[in-house]
């Protein structure tokens, strides 16, 4: 995985003022798709939309970090490295994200629908990645005031 700075020097990520506002709003939007993500009864027709909605509301996640560190990114590769920075991410977990972010690439831009086993793998990993970035922003959030 390449550093965050190299993302910086593409222009992939903008350094911003850092935006308390947005990070609210994109946290208040993303407990809605993981709620409608956790809902769904998961079976072979509905994994590439389950799979699809639990990798982006981890990579919205750190789209909430990455405004409150006063970052905007347009690559999603740019967000997992930017989780290197953080000691609660171990580099296999940031191996499995990219391979998801790889999965999610295929699948909609490629035709290549993520399989039930897809699904399965992100549903079971994702609420420890979820607590983790959680707490990240928490803390943030916490001293931002």
């Amino acid at each position: 995985m390449k550093p965050f700075e190299y993302f910086i020097q593409l222009k992939e990520v903008n350094k911003i003022s850092p935006d308390i506002e947005l990070a609210k709003s994109l946290l208040s939007e993303v407990e809605t798709r993981i709620e409608i993500a956790l809902e769904m009864k998961l079976d072979e027709r509905k994994a590439r939309i389950i799979f699809e909605l639990l990798y982006d509301s981890l990579r919205e996640l750190t789209d909430v970090i990455l405004a409150l560190d006063g970052f905007k990114s347009y690559s999603h590769e740019a967000n997992l490295s930017y989780l290197s920075k953080f000691k609660e991410f171990e580099t296999i977990e940031l191996m499995e994200l990219n391979r998801f972010r790889k999965i999610r690439n295929s699948s909609k831009y490629y035709g290549k629908p993520a399989k039930l086993e897809d699904a399965l793998e992100i549903k079971k990993t994702f609420p420890e990645i979820r607590e983790k970035l959680m707490k990240i922003i928490n803390n943030k959030l916490k001293n931002k005031k």
